[in-house]
């Protein structure tokens, strides 16, 4: 059994996990799930969750220096999640050891930086420097593995940077906006 203490957006979530392979039971919020979990490639995985698929990407945070000793999902304490489509910026608090990275916890300075969850081609920018974003607002669209996908705002801040440009292909894990 494994507990985790993460964020996602704002909130805080403990998931507590159980067994190995391609099964699992995970629990959180007084609720648990079987989970079917196969890798498709590297970073990809097949989920069936009560019988319900859905699709998970995660891409560690290349500045991440790993360190809870690699006890997040691929190793990485901070990474973004596309689950079906959706990203979701996700940072490891607490792993198995129950160690807590206050200084993360405080939030982190300066703004969040939203990244690509893969490779692909940026297909459309949809917020400019300065603007007001809120939470789910779409920021940029990408194309990969022929699909077009909305990276939406993790929260709700002010755009300090677009660090990409239309027509540009774009690397997985490649910062494409600060919000502040």
């Amino acid at each position: 059994m494994t507990a985790y203490l993460a964020r996602v957006g704002s909130a805080e979530i403990e998931v507590v996990v159980e067994g190995d392979g391609d099964t699992l039971r995970a629990s959180s919020g007084g609720r648990t799930r079987r989970v079917d979990v196969a890798e498709i490639a590297p970073g990809w995985y097949s989920l069936i969750v009560e019988g319900v698929s859905h699709d998970l990407g995660i891409v560690p945070d290349p500045s991440d220096d790993g360190t809870l000793g690699g006890h997040g999902p691929v190793g990485a304490r901070r990474s973004t999640l596309v689950l079906d489509g959706e990203l979701y910026t996700v940072e490891v608090l607490r792993g198995r050891r129950g160690t807590v990275s206050r200084s993360r916890a405080a939030g982190a300075p300066g703004g969040s930086e939203v990244r690509a969850p893969m490779p692909g081609l940026l297909v459309a920018v949809r917020v400019a420097e300065g603007a007001e974003v809120t939470s789910g607002q779409p920021l940029v669209i990408m194309e990969a593995m022929k699909m077009q996908m909305e990276i939406r705002s993790p929260a709700e801040g002010i755009v300090r940077r677009v660090h990409v440009e239309v027509g540009v292909e774009i690397t997985g894990g490649q910062v494409l906006v600060t919000i502040g």
